[in-house]
């Protein structure tokens, strides 16, 4: 159920999501650092949702339920931009962000600071990136990182939205055929 106080910086917000095949950054740098976040075939990378809680289960069922020409695996970095990172973005989006400005997502703390850092007018933005199989990583076992100072999305987590995103769209099912024979 959708939060219904809109006045709360935790309502329901919309996500503008970019969705990154792999990384191709070198591996002396950090991975997501050096990505601009507009794409050239939007049918292909830029998606949108609604994310209507601030809690990691929720966002990772939003990134599952994209409807994108190849499916999403489990995501390497769930990467988020801050208020001056978002106004960053609209000014030249194909500029990279630093790292001042980006919220890396693992825990449900991050998306409640996700949220706060944005002002609540504008979408939120998201990065998804995905492994890079050219450098012989396994999509479905992204190892962490060797100095674990960026934690990857948690593989446990994300097949676990799995089920979540299943039910979730079993009660929406459930609530348009209800709709439907009350329209009747």
């Amino acid at each position: 159920m959708a939060h219904s106080d809109w006045d709360s910086p935790y309502s329901p917000r919309a996500v503008r999501i970019q969705i990154v095949r792999r990384t191709g950054a070198p591996a002396a740098q950090d991975p997501f650092l050096g990505h601009p976040w507009c794409v050239r075939d939007l049918d292909l990378g830029i998606a949108w949702g609604v994310l209507t809680a601030p809690s990691i289960a929720d966002l990772l069922c939003l990134v599952r339920a994209q409807d994108v020409e190849e499916e999403i695996k489990c995501p390497r970095y769930l990467i988020s931009a801050t208020g001056e990172g978002a106004t960053r973005l609209r000014q030249d989006p194909e500029e990279p962000l630093p790292l001042h400005q980006l919220i890396l997502l693992n825990r449900d703390d991050d998306i409640r600071a996700w949220f706060l850092a944005n002002n609540g007018h504008d979408p939120l933005d998201l990065m998804v990136l995905e492994s890079r199989p050219e450098d012989g990583e396994d999509t479905d076992e992204t190892p962490e990182p060797p100095d674990g100072r960026h934690p990857f999305v948690d593989r446990e987590v994300w097949d676990d939205s799995a089920g979540a995103e299943y039910a979730t769209r079993e009660m929406q099912e459930e609530e348009e055929w209800i709709d439907e024979d009350e329209w009747l």
